[in-house]
């Protein structure tokens, strides 16, 4: 069929580019942004203010003048830091808790470095050439909203808009960090680390958790592929009647036959990276083999692609074929389109149920908060629990409906939903005994949640978030919800990762117990319930890296997918102690929090163990200490020198008696002598190869006293990787 006008030549396709980012440049560079010549002169200016961050821990009273203050930083302007959500900006409530100091830093130094899913810069050109840009606050069939750098809404309706696109650059300032002083850039800091969602309150719900229990002993994380190492892993699957086969995905796209067993152990099955949008909350997100695989040959994966600036979620069948003894994923028919309304909340699992039907998860596609009542709305799939049957085909569409999906009578309900209510639901799993359909809902800004899900069911969101009320605007008075298994905290993490129920043999006492993590704090828990309210809790441990996926073996034994270090890990669970130890923090490691220390490489004169030592001209920096990669370790600071030399202050609210439950919470990579106020609390050889509770000698537990106390390490290292951090611990019985 014939366009109805030509299409505009190159030329003229390539000058509306350049005047849109034009325009979006000199938006960005107005008032007191500066231009992109004075950008250039600052990169030294940064690399002194970070430097400066290495050593002055700052203050976060004066932080906090500063933050609010509209004549310097004014980041009052678009961020809120009380949970209201109002600004343009990420709500910070809960930030000191989210994100460590590194982070922080960068943050302020490199705004468009890591740019907070659900804000990125939309930029808008309207046909009467006027350029826009802000960040993504609703969408519907007449208009969209954007909110600009000055929280102002701004209306556009669809029929003026010419053009519209994702930026890379943050609706934040370039160059914030100028209009700040060394010091006063320190004290930002400070104050941001101090905001830890103070707002939250305690629920009065069963499967509310704040504070989960510690095991006496927790699990073990060994690697499950040797050596082998991916890029940003998203998903590990058992090739089905391969023994020791498994396909690796990767978030950028590419996938991976994996046997440790063969001679080549990795070799690339697809490549999609030139396809798929890639970055955030979309990428290669899911993968799943046909239930009677190989039989049937079929394979099926989820990711996002870029259509003319909107972010479109496949899913896609491919065949899975042997070519000269290589695998391959071919002709390639595409199943589902889901159109989004931002890059956000893309979902992230496809799983075949016990019915042979394919579920897919599918999150609210953003804006944040859901404005326009995805979750709640039947009309679209966006926030939606999905089930296809992809044996069949039903009038025009490549698959069928399940004639007993709980909407195919309902007569403006997209026929394919199960369930509905969703914002995130990121990992979806079947409990192979009870077939019980588990979900982890990624929540908005208080509640993570895990749920079991059935039919027709509607899990709250954007009504709830948890237990908690959220919004009244989408809420019907004939709607009934359903209430999690468990829902935590921002305390406890900020990203849910849905896991497995716990099926395997060689751990008897977790059988039908649910495991699943948290991608940010890399927790991982065990949960159990009895008709669907939570009974038991416990920490099990903490990953090396953050979690991004488990995998279930056909042995029933589990896997935990490192998303940063792109090592993919055995979950042991045979020696766990899961008696519940509530765990006194005396002093905080690097596991949980960005501790500042003091700290020099240069060996120091006198007495550096004792609390009156003067080290006021040792650098400040946040454990813990040692290089990246060193194996279970929280890098913040790089440390690779032969020695390192540590001291800090900590406050205890009592002495400690001889016969108390106090351990060292203890990492080193290799050996390290620790004090506390100059007695010698332990000397270690070798390493560690995670963070263990050790005992400490009885004459420095005695040596803690009420009020201000000093811990002092010293770490040698004689060759290979190196790691030191310490904190101290009281555990007590439930």
């Amino acid at each position: 069929m014939p366009l109805e006008s030509p299409p505009p030549p190159c030329t003229a396709i390539l000058m509306r580019f350049l005047i849109l980012n034009l325009a979006f440049i000199w938006l960005v560079t107005a008032g007191c942004w500066t231009s992109i010549a004075t950008a250039q002169s600052n990169e030294a200016s940064k690399e002194s203010y970070r430097k400066f961050a290495e050593t002055e821990a700052g203050d976060a009273n004066r932080g906090k003048v500063v933050f609010e203050n509209r004549a310097k930083a004014a980041c009052i302007k678009c961020h809120t830091v009380d949970g209201s959500r109002t600004g343009v900006g990420p709500d910070l409530a809960n930030i000191g808790v989210k994100f460590e100091r590194d982070r922080l830093v960068e943050s302020l130094l490199e705004p468009s470095k890591m740019i907070a899913d659900g804000f990125s810069t939309t930029m808008v050109q309207t046909g009467a050439g006027q350029a826009y840009s802000g960040v993504l606050q609703r969408v519907t069939s007449d208009f969209i909203e954007l909110k600009d750098a000055e929280s102002k809404t701004i209306r556009l309706q669809l029929s003026e808009i010419e053009e519209q696109r994702q930026s890379t650059l943050s609706l934040m300032p370039q160059d914030i960090f100028a209009t700040m002083t060394a010091n006063e850039f320190v004290d930002v800091i400070a104050y941001t680390q101090s905001l830890r969602g103070t707002y939250s309150r305690r629920i009065d719900a069963a499967g509310f958790v704040d504070d989960a229990p510690l095991a006496r002993k927790p699990l073990a994380l060994p690697p499950r592929l040797d050596n082998l190492v991916f890029d940003h892993p998203v998903a590990i699957l058992p090739i089905p009647k391969q023994p020791n086969g498994f396909v690796v995905a990767e978030h950028a796209g590419k996938c991976w036959v994996v046997n440790p067993a063969s001679t080549n152990p990795k070799e690339l099955l697809l490549d999609l990276s030139s396809q798929i949008r890639f970055g955030g909350a979309t990428g290669l997100l899911g993968f799943a083999f046909h239930p009677l695989f190989p039989e049937d040959n079929r394979a099926f994966l989820k990711f996002q692609i870029n259509e003319g600036g909107r972010i479109v979620t496949i899913v896609e069948e491919r065949q899975w074929n042997l070519v000269d003894s290589k695998a391959t994923l071919a002709n390639n028919r595409i199943l589902m389109r889901i159109t989004g309304s931002t890059q956000d909340h893309n979902g992230g699992s496809i799983a075949f149920g016990p019915d042979n039907m394919l579920y897919i998860g599918m999150g609210d596609s953003g804006p944040q908060r859901d404005p326009e009542g995805h979750g709640q709305d039947l009309k679209t799939l966006l926030g939606k629990v999905m089930r296809i049957d992809i044996d069949h085909r039903s009038d025009d569409l490549p698959y069928a409906i399940p004639k007993d999906n709980p909407f195919v009578d309902h007569p403006s309900a997209r026929k394919e939903i199960w369930a509905y209510g969703f914002r995130e639901p990121w990992r979806i799993s079947f409990d192979s005994e009870t077939k019980d359909l588990w979900v982890g809902d990624v929540g908005q800004d208080r509640y993570e949640e895990v749920s079991i899900v059935r039919k027709g069911e509607n899990l709250g969101w954007n009504v709830y978030e948890g237990f908690s009320d959220f919004s009244n605007q989408y809420r019907r008075q004939d709607a009934s919800f359903v209430q999690p298994i468990m829902s935590y905290p921002r305390s406890l993490g900020v990203s849910v990762t849905g896991g497995y129920v716990y099926r395997g043999h060689l751990a008897p006492k977790f059988v039908g117990w649910y495991v699943f993590g948290d991608f940010e704090s890399r927790r991982i828990w065990a949960v159990r319930q009895e008709n669907r309210v939570m009974v038991e809790v416990v920490e099990l441990g903490r990953a090396p890296s953050r979690i991004v996926s488990f995998a279930e073996q056909p042995d029933g034994e589990l896997l935990v997918v490192g998303f940063d270090d792109g090592v993919i890990r055995q979950l042991d669970l045979t020696k766990v102690d899961a008696t519940p130890m509530r765990r006194h923090v005396l002093t905080e490691t690097a596991e949980r929090s960005p501790v500042l220390w003091r700290y020099t490489r240069s060996m120091p004169t006198g007495d550096w163990t004792q609390s009156t030592y003067d080290d006021h001209e040792w650098k400040v920096g946040p454990a813990g200490f040692g290089t990246v990669g060193t194996p279970g370790s929280v890098v913040r600071t790089d440390w690779n020198s032969s020695d390192i030399w540590l001291r800090r202050e900590f406050t205890s609210p009592h002495s400690i008696a001889e016969s108390t439950n106090a351990f060292l919470r203890l990492h080193h990579d290799e050996d390290v002598e620790v004090y506390i106020n100059g007695v010698l609390a332990v000397r270690a050889g070798r390493w560690t190869s995670g963070y263990v509770d050790v005992p400490m000698e009885a004459a420095a537990k005695t040596a803690i006293r009420k009020g201000t106390n000093n811990l002092a390490v010293h770490c040698h290292q004689n060759s290979g990787g190196q790691y030191v951090d310490v904190g101290i611990i009281e555990l007590h019985d439930e």
